[in-house]
């Protein structure tokens, strides 16, 4: 069992959470600044730890 490979996809399994929570608040809400701000944190967040993650996983090589 690889760690780095496992941590990897745990962050991303995170990183759908974090790309969901403001695509649902986008869908449902009326507007306002909080919304905005919000939606930019945690898509900006979600978009470095997802590159972060899939960049970790394609390094990765397997030791036989």
């Amino acid at each position: 069992m690889n760690i780095k490979r496992t941590l990897g996809s745990l962050i991303i399994a995170l990183v759908i959470g974090a790309i969901s929570y403001p695509a649902f608040l986008y869908i449902n809400a009326i507007g306002g600044p909080f919304i905005t701000k919000v939606l930019i944190v945690f898509g900006t967040l979600g978009l470095l730890f997802f590159i972060a993650s899939i960049g970790l996983i394609r390094t990765l090589k397997d030791k036989i």
